[in-house]
């Protein structure tokens, strides 16, 4: 049972915890624990659009928008204020704008992610940034504990670990989840603490064999999953989601397992630099179609499924290249566009359910 996420994050608030609201995407998640910090991501909240668009051009993604109107209406939850990585110019430009035009009750910090080309010039200033972050925290919540940094370091190179094998069994068909409760899954670390989130990746049971046989097998790329009516719609068509290329999934963590950590800047460096090419790290795209094919073919699936959240620049950026590339090689693929509005269009069933039937005459024939 996934607990509910504003419950929950209510809950903790009146418990004492000190709770960040953390916008889209990389940022040193075992600095805040350190700091007895629990990140709460602001990706999609729910709710209408009202006051964030007086503030904001029509072509801002919906993330943006969705971002600040849940910063305009000032959550109880969040009271240590909000944390904006450098994910894209756009969330960029809100951090400036919340922190000096329009304003918050809370603290407003900012995490610059370095882009490529990544080589040993980046990597030290990686940790001249993990430096000056953590000097800005101990500002406000006094001396980093290094032991404490050291310990949520381990704890989160666990939950790396968990996550890795929940990944490789999920390709292996060896997970009783349906579409909609894997990927509430990997969207739970997002607001739960760390040890809460292990024991729910840890309570998941992973088959011996597989449990059932996926025959119309798909990849997901994007930043986020579609939402879970266009998610239980692909379960009624028995199509499976074997893996992803998500930004909120398995770009955040690392492509391969990391050794325990002994020196913990050292570590969350390493770390950082072993995260798959995404298009919010200006990733280079034949790096980037490399690796989405390397997943494809290990994974085994039958075609991919883009879902592209409206005026995102990074990933359309991206997008043709990709689409462009996976064609000539004969890879089957659909692209939906989403504003992060409820529910599934009659459009998108109909544009799915097409798909499908063309994957499985390629597969038959």
């Amino acid at each position: 049972m996934i607990p509910n996420r504003k419950k929950y994050l209510k809950q903790q608030a009146q418990n004492g915890q000190k709770i960040m609201g953390v916008l889209p995407a990389l940022y040193p998640r075992e600095l805040l624990w350190a700091f007895d910090i629990l990140p709460a991501e602001i990706w999609d909240p729910p709710g209408d659009i009202l006051r964030a668009n007086a503030h904001l051009q029509a072509t801002i993604c919906p993330i943006v928008k969705r971002g600040l109107e849940f910063i305009l209406k000032e959550s109880a939850s969040v009271n240590a204020g909000y944390l904006f990585p450098h994910t894209c110019d756009s969330l960029q430009n809100l951090a400036t704008q919340v922190k000096d035009l329009i304003g918050t009750s809370q603290p407003v910090y900012t995490f610059y992610n370095p882009k490529a080309q990544f080589n040993k010039t980046t990597r030290r200033y990686y940790l001249d940034l993990l430096q000056d972050f953590q000097t800005t925290l101990e500002t406000k919540f006094g001396p980093l504990n290094r032991a404490k940094l050291m310990a949520a370091c381990e704890l989160g190179s666990k939950i790396d670990i968990r996550w890795l094998t929940l990944q490789n069994a999920r390709r292996a068909d060896q997970l009783e989840l349906t579409n909609p409760e894997y990927f509430q899954l990997v969207r739970a670390g997002e607001y739960l603490k760390p040890e809460d989130y292990l024991t729910l990746l840890n309570q998941v049971e992973v088959q011996a064999g597989p449990v059932h046989q996926s025959n119309r097998r798909l990849l997901l790329s994007g930043i986020l999953p579609p939402h879970e009516e266009t998610l239980s719609f692909l379960d009624e068509l028995s199509v499976t989601i074997v893996a992803d290329d998500l930004l909120s999934g398995s770009r955040r963590f690392p492509i391969t397992q990391l050794d325990t950590p002994v020196d913990p800047f050292e570590y969350l460096t390493d770390r950082h630099f072993l995260l798959p090419p995404c298009s919010t790290r200006a990733s280079n795209l034949k790096e980037r179609i490399h690796h989405l094919q390397k997943m494809i073919s290990e994974s085994q699936v039958h075609g991919v499924l883009f879902n592209i959240i409206k005026f995102c620049e990074p990933e359309l950026f991206d997008h043709r290249f990709l689409v462009k590339t996976l064609k000539q090689n004969r890879v089957p693929l659909l692209s939906l566009e989403t504003e992060l509005l409820p529910g599934i269009s009659g459009q998108d069933r109909t544009r799915i359910e097409a798909f499908i039937e063309m994957l499985d005459e390629q597969v038959s024939g």
